[in-house]
């Protein structure tokens, strides 16, 4: 078996071609003011109402607190332990955003932390959602929905939807707000999701020209002279557009094949080869074997046959494939094309060229 060898040359010529700049977003899709962030909630609770899917006996803590919960409302004493296989065990998170009141509801997720086999057509009970103060700050319940459909069939060995999983939407009533306060400190700090020293620059850039003052600190900081109206300085400035800056990066998924190439991603010249033959099988065919009476007589039971099949070894035929000097996503992509290999082939190709020092960029595997 031969090999088909394809020569790809590949030129960076960094001074004599201008690399494309990110398309300009709005400065909220890459920043936040600080003190406006997120926090997380947390809480045990119970899901009832299961088809006989909820933890088994041996989850003695789903049978305690389910003891403890009808205790408490005075159905069975203490003493008596509750077993059902309708109750499971939940563990329940949300996010609470920022400047969120007292009254507004959030969406809610809840996950099995037993051994149930679903929590399909389940209740969650009232359940309070903490933070990491130990503070309750929301309250959830309502049916949850895991999005199976319950008429496909049980089959074995074959992949479904994951069950102990599910949703409320709008299933958390916010009970305390986390107070956020802009006012009384003279200044406000912009802080971008990715911090980059360059990205930085554009932004205290733009917001200069946009008439207000603004100075970057780090590649992560932006800070503004705050006056009375933060509010309406706030929204003149997250919608400023910004071109952010990107970093030169690979990033290949072996699983699936896939491939992502960074427009910053250069390479030196470089020759590449790899196997170019392709396999054909033919349809297969039965034929007789014996003497002219046996094989006129298809009853007989000497007849034999034997099966045949027609293979054959075509290689491609490749030529030498010139890139132009351009150090931009589009030739890089146009020249790897040439090759005509697959993706899966691109990324042993793509890793052997970093192995080699032909990439000028940091190649992620994931």
């Amino acid at each position: 078996m031969k090999k088909t060898f394809v020569v790809l040359m590949l030129s960076a010529v960094f001074a004599a071609a201008a690399l494309a700049q990110s398309p300009a977003v709005r400065l909220k899709d890459i920043a936040h003011v600080l003190g406006a962030r997120e926090n997380q909630l947390m809480g045990f609770g119970l899901v009832v109402g299961l088809n006989n899917s909820g933890d088994k006996s041996r989850s003695s803590f789903t049978q305690q607190a389910m003891t403890n919960l009808m205790s408490r409302m005075g159905v069975v004493p203490p003493s008596v332990d509750f077993k059902s296989r309708n109750v499971a065990a939940v563990m329940v998170t949300a996010t609470l955003p920022p400047f969120v009141k007292s009254g507004q509801k959030l969406d809610v997720t809840v996950s099995s932390v037993g051994d149930a086999t679903s929590l399909q057509s389940g209740t969650l009970l009232i359940t309070p959602l903490q933070g990491v103060d130990d503070q309750v700050y929301a309250v959830a319940q309502g049916s949850v929905l895991v999005g199976a459909d319950s008429s496909y069939p049980n089959v074995p060995y074959v992949r479904q939807r994951q069950v102990t999983v599910g949703r409320i939407p709008d299933g958390a009533l916010v009970e305390k707000e986390v107070l956020v306060s802009l006012e009384g400190k003279g200044i406000i700090t912009i802080v971008l999701n990715e911090p980059d020293f360059t990205t930085a620059s554009r932004v205290a850039e733009a917001i200069n020209e946009a008439g207000f003052s603004a100075t970057a600190r780090d590649a992560g900081t932006i800070t503004v002279p705050s006056e009375t109206n933060l509010v309406s300085l706030i929204s003149q400035i997250e919608n400023l557009t910004v071109s952010p800056d990107t970093v030169a990066k690979i990033v290949v998924n072996e699983r699936t094949g896939t491939v992502v190439i960074g427009e910053n991603v250069v390479i030196s010249p470089v020759a590449v080869s790899f196997s170019g033959i392709d396999v054909y099988i033919g349809d297969i065919s039965l034929y007789a074997v014996g003497n002219a009476a046996d094989t006129a007589d298809y009853s007989s039971g000497d007849q034999r046959y034997q099966a045949t099949t027609r293979a054959h070894l075509k290689r491609k035929e490749e030529k030498l494939a010139v890139v132009p000097a351009s150090p931009t996503l589009s030739s890089l992509v146009q020249a790897l094309n040439a090759i005509g290999a697959s993706p899966k082939d691109l990324i042993a190709i793509l890793q052997a060229m970093k192995k080699s020092g032909a990439i000028k960029a940091p190649l992620e595997v994931i």
